[in-house]
């Protein structure tokens, strides 16, 4: 290697391991603040514990609101008008895009594991996208309230269906009548046309209608 060449080589060598020192000491970015709690996705990590009383949101796409700014989304302008209440309450949004009653089982434990004051179910819409079968989702749904009844044991519960089908549908009203305190709403439905978790006026909607019953 010629001198020129092997200075050349030292000085790349330099600037590649500063950046790579810069990277290791960056700051963590600022937690942000306000009335949405957001948890990781990952069923090993349990989210950060709370001395107040929450409101659970456990959905899939659309309450996550996928397409849209997570301010959009009806858990956040739910969650906004619950930090101005007379008696604050935050929300613990723990929905992931596309997870079955099945995946949501799984995290369960650690979403429990808080004070809750109320919970929001968005069901059925990943279970039949992904074509679990009506029985199973039948199954995994009263699963998932049994469970919930077992640990949280007066927690009220609304069940928003994210599906018109019948069979779903079905299961999801079967499942409310048959377990104490679990009421069902097809607020999120009766609007008619494509549930669209980019559709910010269906959020408004939705946000607006379901303050009543959180307030």
């Amino acid at each position: 290697m010629s001198t020129n060449n092997h200075w050349l080589y030292l000085l790349l060598v330099y600037l590649l391991a500063a950046a790579c020192g810069q990277n290791s000491h960056s700051p963590p970015a600022e937690e942000e603040k306000g009335a949405i709690i957001s948890i990781s996705s990952d069923i090993n990590e349990a989210p950060a514990a709370s001395e107040q009383p929450l409101l659970l949101i456990l959905g899939s796409t659309f309450s996550v609101a996928r397409g849209l700014s997570p301010e959009q989304g009806y858990a956040a302008l739910l969650g906004r008008r619950l930090s101005e209440a007379p008696a604050p309450v935050k929300t613990l949004n723990a929905s992931v895009a596309a997870e079955t009653v099945a995946g949501a089982l799984e995290r369960l434990p650690f979403l429990l594991a808080h004070p809750l004051k109320q919970a929001i179910l968005e069901l059925g819409q990943a279970d039949e996208a992904r074509q679990t079968g009506p029985e199973a989702f039948a199954r995994d749904v009263n699963k998932l309230l049994r469970h919930i009844r077992t640990q949280q044991a007066d927690l009220p519960i609304l069940i928003l269906p994210s599906t018109r089908t019948a069979g779903y549908y079905e299961a999801l009203a079967a499942a409310a009548e048959a377990v104490e305190g679990v009421s069902l709403s097809p607020l999120l439905i009766d609007g008619g046309g494509d549930i669209r978790s980019d559709d910010p006026s269906l959020h408004r909607r939705l946000a607006e209608e379901l303050w009543p019953l959180v307030e």
